[in-house]
């Protein structure tokens, strides 16, 4: 199944529930890449988080960008998340691999902690007018589910609860996705709504054998949490979207960042190289830039 994310309310609209999966965005992202194991994970974690925040932007062409950086030999990632369900990502160091550590379950997982380090989350909502929302918080433990939350409840004020995870078996990377589920901003008031949210998330022991369980089936995803969802409270058109990684770049946008150069630079490329090659750090597409476009570049 395509990746696709799926939107549904409980709680007579109180609460607000959105499931994401990833999967082929993600591996679009290690094939491009190169990422390891580790690396995979963790950058279709930020796709899904990414994601989860952009859906619940107004306008279509509204975007989210999700930065890291930190000490860590992650090196930080940037991950650019649009509303439409276009995604795109990198990490500063995609071959990295590290020791799997112990959980309290005995089972064992990615060292996410030791990945990232110490560092900071920034988060920019951008609608496409105005100035663009900033906001940054401390990581919490490089999960990103949790440092997502972290910057929910610090920069927004919206009692939150966020899984995301992933599922690898037998050196295949099977699933990615995350869930989102929120109590709506008139509604936050409303003990009884932030209690409920409490009590069902308690009881998600695995999200991530709960995702591979579901099958890409996001709604029953959903429904395992909060079995009395409201059915007709969004339209199918909105209830369901795809997803993919999908990036922006172009031979025109690669020429348009050579005419930034002064002519002074453009004169030495074209001297000592006659020609250059851009690489989108986003996709890694690469575009040749000629001896002719650059000497055209000089004389306009």
């Amino acid at each position: 199944m395509k990746d696709r994310i799926v939107r549904a309310t409980a709680a007579n609209g109180g609460i607000r529930l959105v499931a994401v999966l990833t999967t082929e965005s993600s591996l679009e992202a290690k094939k491009r890449h190169g990422l390891s194991y580790l690396t995979t994970s963790i950058l279709g974690r930020a796709f899904s988080a990414s994601l989860l925040l952009a859906s619940s932007m107004k306008i279509m062409n509204g975007r989210v960008t999700f930065r890291v950086r930190s000490d860590g030999p992650l090196k930080g990632l940037l991950v650019d998340a649009g509303r439409d369900g276009k995604v795109r990502g990198y990490v500063g160091n995609p071959d990295l691999e590290l020791d799997l550590i112990k959980t309290n379950s005995n089972k064992f997982s990615f060292n996410f902690k030791k990945s990232f380090g110490t560092g900071y989350l920034t988060i920019i909502r951008d609608n496409g007018f105005g100035e663009p929302f900033t906001s940054t918080v401390e990581l919490v433990n490089g999960n990103i589910a949790e440092d997502l939350a972290s910057y929910l409840y610090h920069s927004e004020q919206t009692p939150s609860a966020v899984f995301i995870g992933e599922k690898i078996e037998n050196k295949n990377f099977i699933c990615s996705g995350g869930l989102l589920a929120q109590v709506l901003p008139k509604k936050d008031t409303d003990p009884l709504l932030v209690s409920l949210l409490e009590e069902r998330c308690k009881e998600i022991n695995s999200f991530s054998e709960d995702l591979f369980q579901s099958k890409d089936n996001l709604l029953s995803l959903i429904k395992n949490i909060f079995p009395d969802i409201d059915d007709k409270s969004i339209s199918e058109k909105a209830r369901t979207q795809e997803v993919r990684f999908e990036c922006k770049c172009s031979k025109q946008r690669s020429l348009n960042a050579m005419r930034m150069l002064d002519k002074n630079e453009l004169e030495d490329i074209l001297k000592k190289e006659g020609k250059v090659e851009l690489v989108c750090e986003f996709c890694k597409n690469k575009y040749l830039i000629s001896y002719e476009e650059i000497k055209a570049m000089i004389k306009s």
